[in-house]
């Protein structure tokens, strides 16, 4: 259970000593999201999002590295040669393979559940009991930190409703991140065990626990475990092909077997379901993940390998391992399991078998088979889809809007074609053919097909204040602080309302789609944005509204706006 004591009476002196380079980047973190924040950056500032993503993921190896250490005694040079190793595997993840950050994040933080057992002889117990408490402490230090937040949330609104003292309003994002980044993790490690040598006994479940698992979780599984089968009964009798979300069910239902195998031991009475699933666990497994393997073979075969698509094949290769490693050893071993998802995470993040890399080439190829069908003969690099079918045309869209999103793929296809195109519409009008969506994806594409407005520079000379509006049909009513007044935004029936002190002005949002309509206009980008910027005045008040985004709802002949992003700047 948790030690309060521990958070009460921590000696931060001695923490801070114990995890030096956790806090170091935790420290790292704080500072480049506050420059994220306040929109100052001293280097690019894609280079400075990796560097933070770089920090936070070495939080998770360096915490995994020092609690190694607590159990391994080795030379210095030995745990330089660690920490070395951990920095140059988040460097060359992170911005080498940058499209696959996310494995690598997960690895990182993954090390802390086992890194303390790999120096020593361990039980499934005992490293379940451990993780369960760094679990109960990670909730206690979330609570604590969600209470202090909206504490401190509280405050600011209660002096801004009695005294209207707003000073403190400005600095609100600030104390959220350092509660986030700082104080968060802090409580987390303060509840740490330096001696893992109580968790090396029987691990003894809490009766709520032991009742979720005995009484909940396994008779569930076997529910399940019982329509799955009648549904590969049917598959194999009808010689149907599995459905596509299929794999994500069987994925799901992997998983939570797997965590009730892991607790089974810990039981103190066993039952009629949790004796089933402890004896045939392994048989329970084999058929789900014979069918996940056709499922992904089918979508992959058909449509390619994408970042998805990787993950679940990454999960059936786990899945796969841990039964051969149940029939080798005659035991289910939590300690191999973790070790297991972590090589495998760091294969999909770090390596030429990371998922950018499989996915981008893998639809890249897909890219050339299609394309080269249609490349005119004589002039090489030449094509005019115009007269595609729509089907054929979509599947080429969704390739293409995969591609273009990442430099590498946008790299891929300029290379194929020996142009320098910057954006995708680029690369349609180039092969002659518009992007095309099935009308039930997409049903707004008939009257604008997407927003291009990352890196616009959008003119504020004269506008004193300048605020970011993000306003759905469902709410009711947004505020927004200018110069110690409220400006009121509503979106109601497609129309923006905006009204400061006695002024008020309206943006009817579905007369401005129907003109970009009547104009040809599919696209908002960098080459014709001052279409979506529109400027009215009432009251000596002059609002200058900058679109970025709408959601559009399209029904029959008539369509909606749900939902707006813009910067509105405002000046008196």
């Amino acid at each position: 259970m948790i030690n309060i004591k521990n958070f009460t009476d921590f000696n931060s002196k001695e923490l801070f000593f114990r995890f030096p380079l956790v806090f170091l980047f935790m420290f790292s973190c704080f500072i480049l999201a506050i420059f994220e924040i306040n929109e100052i950056f001293f280097l690019e500032k894609s280079f400075q999002g990796k560097l933070f993503l770089s920090s936070f993921s070495l939080i998770g190896f360096c915490l995994g590295i020092y609690l190694f250490f607590q159990r391994k005694q080795l030379d210095k040079i030995k745990k330089v040669l660690f920490f070395f190793v951990a920095f140059l595997t988040t460097y060359l993840g992170i911005f080498l393979y940058e499209d696959s950050v996310l494995y690598l994040i997960f690895a990182a933080f993954l090390t802390i559940t086992f890194s303390n057992f790999l120096a020593v002889k361990s039980s499934n117990q005992s490293i379940l009991s451990f993780n369960m408490k760094m679990n109960y402490s990670l909730a206690f230090a979330f609570f604590s930190s969600l209470i202090l937040a909206l504490g401190i949330k509280m405050i600011f609104l209660t002096l801004n409703y009695l005294f209207s003292i707003t000073f403190f309003d400005k600095f609100i994002d600030e104390m959220m991140v350092f509660i986030s980044i700082i104080v968060f993790p802090t409580l987390f490690l303060a509840n740490i065990p330096k001696n893992i040598d109580p968790f090396i006994q029987t691990l003894e479940l809490k009766k709520a626990v032991e009742l979720l698992i005995k009484n909940i979780l396994t008779p569930l599984i076997l529910i399940y475990t019982v329509i799955l089968y009648a549904y590969f009964i049917k598959i194999i009798i009808l010689q149907e092909l599995p459905q596509g979300d299929l794999s994500w069910i069987i994925c799901t239902f992997l998983s939570l077997v797997i965590l009730v195998k892991a607790f089974l031991k810990s039981i103190s009475k066993q039952t009629v379901f949790t004796n089933i699933i402890d004896k045939y666990f392994v048989y329970i497994m084999i058929l789900p993940i014979i069918f996940l393997d056709i499922a992904i073979y089918a979508r992959v075969s058909e449509y390619g390998v994408t970042q998805l698509r990787y993950c679940l094949i990454l999960l059936s290769i786990w899945f796969t391992f841990l039964i051969v490693l149940e029939l080798v050893q005659k035991q289910f071993c939590i300690k191999s399991s973790l070790i297991s998802m972590f090589l495998l995470l760091l294969v999909a993040s770090i390596t030429p078998l990371s998922s950018s890399n499989i996915s981008l080439n893998s639809q890249f190829n897909r890219f050339k088979t299609f394309i080269l069908q249609y490349e005119n003969q004589e002039l090489k690099k030449q094509f005019d889809l115009k007269e595609l079918k729509l089907e054929k045309k979509v599947e080429l869209t969704s390739i293409i809007n995969y591609l273009s999103r990442s430099k590498k793929g946008m790299k891929l296809l300029n290379n194929y074609f020996n142009k320098e195109f910057k954006t995708k519409s680029e690369i349609f009008k180039f092969i002659n053919m518009k992007e095309s969506y099935s009308s039930f994806s997409n049903l707004r594409s008939k009257y604008i097909q997407g927003f291009e407005l990352y890196n616009i520079s959008y003119d504020s000379k004269g506008y004193t204040n300048v605020l970011p509006l993000m306003i759905s049909e469902q709410d009711e009513k947004k505020e927004y602080i200018v110069n110690n007044s409220k400006l009121k935004a509503v979106l109601k029936d497609s129309v923006l309302n905006l009204e400061l002190n006695n002024s008020s002005v309206s943006f009817d949002l579905k007369d401005i789609v129907n003109k970009w309509s009547k104009k040809g206009i599919k696209r908002i980008d960098s080459s014709n944005y001052k279409e979506a910027v529109f400027i009215k005045e009432n009251n000596n008040i002059s609002y200058k509204l900058n679109l970025q985004f709408l959601d559009i709802n399209t029904k029959e002949q008539t369509f909606k706006v749900s939902y707006i992003n813009a910067i509105l700047m405002i000046k008196k």
